[in-house]
C-alpha cells in the first residue's frame, strides 16, 4: 500500500532486499501505484509483512472490502495545486483505514507500529485525524460499531477505490475511481477552491454477463475544502448501507449509481452529509501523459519517469538491469522512488547536479534514458499480471505485451502510422486490472490465446471504449487490426486521435469496411480524403516526360504507384486549397 505511489529510499531499500532474501527477486508495480512482493513462502510471510510494517509502511488495505490504495498523479511538482493534492490523498487514506486490532493481532503479535508511516508527513499537521475519522455528524454516516464506526461490523460490500488529482493531469484514470477529486485552485494560483467530484466509476465486467460491465464515473458535484473529508465518509456510508451484499458481482458503487442514477445518488449521498452539493466548477481540459523524461519540481529539484515493462522490477536476462539500476539510484542518490499509475518508475527529489549521474546509470543498466526512442505505444501501455501469477486469469498479460507492442507498432509503421500516438492495454481476463475498457487500443483475454477487441476509449481517458469482437486468435492479430487502422487513415479528421475516431465512427461503420477491406488496400489510401485510390472513375493524363520521371524515381522510394502519387499530390495541394 502506497498512498501517492511515494515511496522513501529507506522503504524501497527494505523492499528490495525482501524481494532478494524472500520472494522471487523482482517487485511489481501495479496499476494502482501500489508494490507487490510475489514468491514469498508461507513460513515467512510473517516476517515480511512485519518487516514492512517496522519501515513505516504497511500492507493493510491492499485488499479486501474496503478503500485500497489512494492514486494521485504521480507528477512531483511542489506547486501549490500538487501539494493539495497530496496532502488530501495521504489525509483520505488514514482516515478511510480499517481501525480493527486485528491486523495487528494477526501479523504483528499485537503490537502497534513503531514507526509512523512515512507518506504521513503530506498531512497538514493541525489535523487531528483521530477526530476527523471517527466525527460523527448524527445522519447515520457513522455505525457507533466500537472497533469500525465506519465501516461497521459487516465492511464494506465490495472493495474501494478512490483517487484525487489537479485540473487538467489524466494521468492516473480518475473516472474509473468510486470516488475521484479533481483539486480546484483559487484565480491567485495558492488557495485551494475546492474539489469537483466524480463517482461510480469501475473497471469488472465477465464476458457473456450482461448485467456486469465497466463504468465510467459520473460528476457528482463540488465541495469545498472543509467538507471534503466528510463527503467522502458520506459517500462510503451510503455504498456500506444501500451497495448490493447479494450478488458479488454487482456489489461495486458503480451498479448502485447505475441504478439509482446520478441525480437520484446524489440526492441519497445528501441525506447523510446533511448539506446540499454544489454544481461542478468548470474545469481544464483533460490531457494524458505518464511523465517520462526529466521535469523541474519547481523547488530547485527534478524528476525523471522512464519506461519498465509492465512494471516488473527485475533484472532480465540479457535485457534491462531494472532491479539493480533502481537500488543504485536509491543507494547513491538518495532519491524517492514514485510508482505511476502506467506501472513505469519516476525517480525523484534529484538535486541539478545529479542529473547526469542518474542517466548514466541508467544507461549503463541497459535501460533507456532517452525517452524519445520509445514507440508512441510504450508510454501509455498497460499489462496486469495474468498468468502464473494471478488465479482469474485465462491467457497472458503481461509476458506477452512486449511483443504485442512490437507488433501493433510494426503494422502502424508499415501503414504509415508509425508516429501515431496509442494507448494500448492487455489483460488476461475481463475482471479489468490493467484499465483495458478506457484505453484507446485493448486486448482482453477470453480464451487461451484468445482475445477480446476493445476500441473507443479516449486519449483523455474519459470514457468507456466498446466491444468491437469476441474472440480473436493471437495470429491474427495483424489481419484483424489493419483495415481499422486503414479506416482510421483514410477518415480521421486532422489532429483527430484513434480512440476519439473509433468512438465517432462506431463499430458499424468500422465493421462494415473491415468485410469489404482487401488485405494491403490501405496503399491505396489518400489521407484525410475519405476514400482510396481508384475507387473513382481513372483518365489518363499527358505530363513532360521529364516530370514523369522524377515521379517514378519519388514514386518508387515511397514504394507507391506514379498514379497513387500523382493522385495523392493533386488532392493534397491543388484541391486541398479549394
Amino acid at each position: 500500500k502506497v498512498p501517492c505511489g511515494i515511496t522513501t529510499p529507506e522503504v524501497y531499500k527494505v523492499l528490495d532486499d525482501l524481494a532478494t532474501d524472500y520472494g522471487q527477486n523482482d517487485l511489481k508495480a501495479t496499476t494502482r501505484m501500489a508494490w507487490q512482493l510475489h514468491g514469498v513462502k508461507k513460513g515467512q510471510l510473517k516476517h515480511v509483512i512485519k518487516t514492512i510494517r517496522e519501515a513505516g509502511s504497511n500492507t493493510l488495505g491492499g485488499c479486501g472490502d474496503i478503500n485500497r490504495n489512494v492514486m494521485t498523479s504521480p507528477a512531483n511538482f511542489k506547486t501549490p495545486a500538487y501539494n493539495e493534492m497530496r496532502k488530501y490523498a495521504s489525509t483520505i487514506a488514514q482516515i478511510l483505514a480499517p481501525q480493527s486490532d486485528a491486523f495487528a493481532d494477526i501479523w504483528l503479535d499485537g503490537e502497534k507500529q513503531a514507526t509512523i508511516e512515512y507518506w504521513q508527513r503530506y498531512i497538514d499537521g493541525g489535523v487531528d485525524l483521530a477526530q476527523v475519522a471517527n466525527y460523527d455528524n448524527g445522519r447515520g454516516v457513522m455505525t457507533g460499531h466500537e472497533k469500525e464506526p465506519l465501516y461497521g461490523k459487516t465492511y464494506l460490500p465490495r472493495k474501494f477505490k478512490i483517487a484525487v488529482t489537479v485540473e487538467g493531469d489524466n494521468s492516473l484514470d480518475l473516472y474509473i475511481n468510486d470516488i475521484g477529486l479533481v483539486a480546484l485552485m483559487e484565480d491567485d494560483g495558492q488557495t485551494l477552491k475546492g474539489f469537483n467530484v466524480v463517482v461510480g466509476g469501475g473497471m469488472g465486467r465477465t464476458h457473456r454477463k450482461e448485467t456486469t460491465f465497466a463504468r465510467a464515473a459520473d460528476h457528482l458535484g463540488f465541495v469545498k475544502p472543509d467538507d471534503v473529508l466528510e463527503l467522502c465518509k458520506a459517500i462510503v456510508a451510503v455504498q456500506r448501507d444501500h451497495g448490493n451484499r447479494e450478488v458479488r458481482a454487482n456489489a461495486r458503487m458503480k451498479y448502485l449509481v447505475h441504478t439509482l442514477g446520478i441525480h437520484g445518488f446524489r440526492n441519497l449521498v445528501e441525506e447523510y452529509f446533511g448539506k446540499k452539493i454544489e454544481p461542478v466548477q468548470p474545469m481544464k481540459q483533460w490531457k494524458f501523459t505518464d511523465w517520462l523524461g526529466w521535469h523541474d519540481q519547481g523547488d530547485g529539484k527534478w524528476f525523471k519517469g522512464f519506461y519498465v515493462d509492465s512494471g516488473r522490477i527485475r533484472d532480465n536476462k540479457g535485457g534491462p538491469q531494472v532491479k539493480s539500476a533502481l537500488r543504485q539510484l536509491v543507494d547513491d542518490v538518495g532519491c524517492d522512488v514514485i510508482l505511476t499509475p502506467n506501472q513505469n518508475i519516476i525517480v525523484s527529489e534529484i538535486p541539478p547536479e545529479q542529473k547526469g549521474l542518474v542517466d548514466q546509470i541508467l544507461t549503463k543498466h541497459g535501460i533507456e534514458a532517452d525517452e524519445s526512442k520509445l514507440t508512441p505505444l510504450h508510454e501509455g501501455a498497460i499489462a496486469c499480471a495474468a498468468l502464473p501469477l494471478c488465479g482469474l486469469a485465462i491467457t497472458e498479460a503481461e509476458r506477452v505485451i512486449p511483443e504485442y507492442i512490437n507488433r501493433v507498432h510494426g503494422l502502424m509503421d508499415k501503414m504509415g502510422l508509425g508516429d501515431q500516438e496509442l494507448i494500448f492495454r492487455m489483460t488476461g481476463c475481463p475482471n479489468g486490472c490493467g484499465r483495458p475498457y478506457m484505453a484507446e487500443l485493448a486486448l482482453v483475454g477470453s480464451g487461451p490465446n484468445t482475445y477480446q477487441i476493445w476500441l473507443g476509449g479516449t486519449r483523455e481517458l474519459d470514457g468507456v471504449g466498446f466491444s468491437y469482437l469476441d474472440m480473436v486468435k493471437e495470429k491474427d492479430l495483424e489481419a484483424t487490426l489493419e483495415p481499422i487502422f486503414a479506416l482510421y487513415k483514410m477518415k480521421r479528421k486532422p489532429t483527430e486521435g484513434f480512440g476519439n475516431f473509433c468512438k465517432r465512427v462506431g463499430k458499424v461503420q468500422i465493421s462494415d469496411f473491415a468485410a469489404k477491406y482487401k488485405p494491403g488496400s490501405y496503399k491505396d489510401i489518400v489521407e484525410g480524403a475519405g476514400r482510396m485510390i481508384g475507387q473513382g472513375k481513372m483518365k489518363s493524363v499527358k505530363i513532360d516526360a521529364d516530370i514523369h520521371t522524377r515521379l517514378k524515381v519519388l514514386a518508387k522510394q515511397k514504394k507507391m504507384t506514379i498514379g497513387q502519387l500523382t493522385t495523392q499530390y493533386l488532392l493534397d495541394g491543388l484541391f486541398g486549397q479549394e
